[in-house]
């Protein structure tokens, strides 16, 4: 790979959701500072909603691990909930919280709701993060609802995030009793300063200096990657596996261009 060529400790451009590449741009930053108040203070279960490769599992690994070193918060992270039943659903969530189920899907519910009680006795407030929340069915989305009614007179005996794409607001529209409950946060892809930004600082914690992109590269991985994150990681990654190829510590819009096209034949 190109690692050596570039004299980097580790590939800044891979597409795995490994929270230390995060960049927080100012939607990314104001994003989880608004997730972390509402699971931190018990003022309600919010949404974020984002376009494909905005990096919101990335943000939810990223607030998985600040809130881990917290003893008052017990986490379970749901990565995508397409199991086939609500009763398999809230099966999950209860085995990953270490509560006993039942066969009833009734009395599982009921220990649920002692499990939390316990918990909020003991001052330790279980979190539950929800990603592509947009594959959970309408069943799946009513259970989250009563979940809401699990609280005291001031707060909810647990807190939710969940993290979808953008096809997830007509189902919620659906239901307009859990879609007045939640609150909402929002990701969109970024813009060409920010496109900048987010590359040096991946190259930067990948052990790099100097971004070895030309700003004519730079436009042109913003131009055919419209500033979505993972659209930007995938190319300018070929774009280096290029160059180290061709024998050249520079990364010109030529050889942006070459990588898109390898990149797209690989589709088609």
């Amino acid at each position: 790979m190109y690692a050596p060529t570039f004299g980097l400790a580790e590939l800044p451009f891979r597409i795995t959701p490994d929270p230390r590449f995060l960049w927080y741009s100012p939607q990314h930053q104001t994003a989880k500072e608004k997730i972390v108040y509402h699971l931190t203070q018990s003022v309600g279960p919010i949404y974020l909603l984002a376009d494909i490769g905005t990096g919101k599992t990335t943000l939810a690994k990223r607030i998985i691990e600040e809130l881990s070193v917290d003893k008052r918060y017990k986490i379970v992270f749901a990565p995508s909930p397409n199991l086939k039943t609500t009763n398999a659903f809230l099966r999950f969530i209860m085995d990953e919280y270490g509560v006993k189920t039942e066969r009833s899907y009734e009395k599982s519910l009921k220990n649920f709701q002692a499990f939390l009680i316990e918990q909020h006795k003991q001052g330790i407030s279980p979190v539950l993060l929800i990603d592509e929340a947009q594959n959970m069915s309408r069943d799946m989305l009513v259970l989250i609802q009563h979940l809401f009614n699990f609280s005291t007179n001031t707060e909810f005996l647990i807190q939710m995030a969940l993290f979808a794409q953008l096809d997830f607001q007509p189902k919620l529209k659906r239901l307009p009793s859990l879609l007045s409950r939640l609150n909402l946060a929002k990701l969109k892809p970024l813009n060409l300063d920010e496109t900048k930004d987010m590359m040096q600082f991946r190259w930067t914690v990948a052990g790099g200096k100097k971004l070895p992109f030309s700003n004519d590269a730079i436009v042109e991985i913003f131009r055919i990657t419209g500033g979505v994150p993972r659209s930007i990681v995938k190319v300018a990654h070929e774009s280096l596996i290029r160059a180290a190829v061709d024998g050249t510590k520079h990364v010109d819009k030529d050889t942006v261009m070459s990588a898109w096209m390898d990149i797209t034949i690989e589709r088609t």
